[in-house]
């Protein structure tokens, strides 16, 4: 049957895409731009469908394990529009996002069964979208031959897609198995669970020594294809890093994904952050996020998850900055240990102040300015270079706007979340 209906496919709404260029490209080129967009959406929709139909899962549903499906789940589903028109199931053993997907799950310890399990929801989810397209776009005669033919078409290349995954996660599992980094990875997922273990056995394991002050970075890239992502040098970069502060020469590198690093310095500075800011030559799309100096097994463990709550804040915010040291944002990152209590914590405390335009941030600059300044206005006049009359002018427009009754404490606070998160979060 000729499905040429796919290439009616529309997005109602556009996704910024997680799959490579490439897999798009190669999609449009039989079904049209508009088409992989619908697609891209779709497979965004099937990641959460997955997870969600999947309570028991066993995985973290981590940022990096919720953007390896999303990757997968949009090209498996531009494949499978392309296999649709085509007629050729080949496209569904073409994309290399679901084979980063399987390596991602095999390195995390997910069984394959638990991985089958994905593949058979991600069919019954792509499978029901495309039976509620058929019925919007083809007309009442056309759709149960349309239906059937799309369902034979799903059912026929997703089995042999769960197949194929099942070879792929036995041959990489293997090789995992027999690797470095596996013993590595798994020495360091003991430390940070607080598992009790012979410092000594696990130092051996990971080649690097406990018995040290530790700097953790996070290392990620933005905004960049996940092929070139793939190929990026993380840990001649991280060697880089360690020499800029000081540190041991050989970093310990844990690889999370395609597009992110865990890094411990040994023996860094104490303003490791700084002086990577200073001295470091970094990739545009870098980032970098810090924890502070801590020495032995908790202080490996306190500075990586001081390290992931500032990459968290940064991931958040709107400020376009390459490196985020834990102590800067130390408060705001309790702040917003929860988003949506910050959020409407934000809008209860601003109100119309919160709103992202030149006029309120420029009243909330200022009305930060005197709280800091202990609610002088000489001083925060100075503070900002600006005249006395104009600040008590600001702070007067910034009162009539604010909810009453709050405490300056509470007002710097969600001053703090407001200018770092858009819409206060």
């Amino acid at each position: 049957m000729d499905h040429g209906w796919v290439r009616k496919l529309a997005a109602t709404e556009p996704v910024a895409p997680l799959t490579s260029l490439t897999t798009r490209r190669r999609a449009a080129k039989v079904i049209g731009e508009e088409a992989v967009g619908w697609g891209v959406a779709a497979g965004r929709r099937m990641a959460a469908y997955i997870l969600g139909a999947l309570a028991d899962w066993p995985g973290e549903r981590s940022e990096e394990e919720w953007e390896s499906l999303q990757r997968a789940t949009e090209a498996s589903t531009l494949d499978t529009l392309t296999a649709l028109v085509t007629g050729n199931g080949e496209p569904m053993r073409m994309s290399s996002e679901p084979t980063q997907n399987i390596i991602f799950y095999v390195t995390e310890g997910i069984p394959i069964e638990e991985v089958v399990r994905n593949v058979h929801a991600g069919q019954e989810f792509l499978t029901q979208e495309l039976i509620g397209c058929i019925a919007d776009l083809l007309p009442p005669e056309q759709r149960l031959e349309a239906i059937q033919a799309t369902t034979r078409s799903v059912i026929q290349n997703w089995s042999a897609f769960a197949s194929e995954i099942t070879q792929i996660y036995a041959a990489e599992s293997r090789r995992w198995q027999q690797g470095r980094q596996s013993v590595r990875m798994q020495a360091v997922r003991r430390i940070l669970s607080g598992v009790r273990f012979p410092a000594e056995d696990t130092g051996r394991d990971l080649g690097y020594r406990l018995d040290q002050t530790h700097v953790a970075l996070i290392l990620w890239l933005e905004d960049l294809d996940v092929e070139t992502a793939r190929m990026f040098d993380f840990t001649g970069l991280a060697r880089s890093l360690a020499a800029v502060t000081l540190a041991e020469p050989e970093p310990l590198v844990i690889r999370r994904g395609a597009t992110r690093v865990d890094v411990w310095l040994g023996g860094a500075q104490p303003d490791a952050a700084q002086l990577i800011e200073a001295k470091a030559v970094l990739p545009t799309p870098l980032r970098i996020a810090v924890g502070c100096p801590a020495p032995g097994v908790e202080g490996f463990r306190c500075s990586h998850e001081q390290a992931l709550a500032a990459r968290r804040v940064l991931r958040l915010g709107t400020a376009d900055r390459q490196i985020v040291d834990y102590p800067d944002v130390e408060l705001v990152s309790l702040l917003a240990a929860d988003p949506i209590r910050a959020r409407a914590f934000v809008r209860a405390v601003l109100g119309p102040l919160r709103q992202r335009d030149p006029r309120m941030a420029e009243l909330r600059l200022t009305l930060a300015a005197h709280i800091d300044n202990g609610g002088s206005i000489a001083q925060t006049a100075q503070a900002l270079h600006t005249h006395r009359n104009t600040v008590s002018y600001r702070l007067n427009q910034a009162e009539e706007l604010l909810p009453a009754n709050r405490g300056k404490t509470e007002l710097r606070c969600a001053l703090l979340l407001g200018e770092l998160f858009p819409e206060g979060l």
